[in-house]
């Protein structure tokens, strides 16, 4: 009987640890210069052009060419919206980690119009 409680321990520790996750976060790596041209001004088109752009944009922001999406990503409205976890951009839902992460590099990269 006295092996009992160490056994049953034993036991639990092991179940516990069958169940952990490993799920990991992909790291995208990208390591060609990233420029608004070739890259990033397909994302906007594709993720935020219909809302952010015309004559009455959402929120006001217009992200209509390179100068309105530099000044968005510099003051970090850009950013700070796509990788927003309670209210992220587009409200179509979170925008696929490689797309964020080619907007993230083009900042990096020093915003390469083309």
């Amino acid at each position: 009987m006295k092996f009992k409680y160490p056994i049953i321990s034993f036991l639990i520790l092991v179940l516990c640890l069958s169940n952990c996750s490993t799920a990991t976060i992909e790291e995208v790596i990208i390591t060609e210069p990233v420029t608004f041209d070739t890259d990033v001004s397909i994302i906007i088109t594709n993720n935020c052009l219909p809302c952010h752009a015309g004559g009455f944009p959402s929120a006001g922001l217009n992200l209509e060419g390179y100068l309105n999406v530099r000044s968005s990503t510099e003051n970090g409205n850009l950013l700070s919206r796509i990788n927003s976890i309670s209210n992220p951009m587009p409200q179509s839902g979170p925008m696929a980690p490689d797309l964020i992460a080619t907007i993230e590099q083009w900042a990096e990269d020093g915003f390469i119009e083309n």
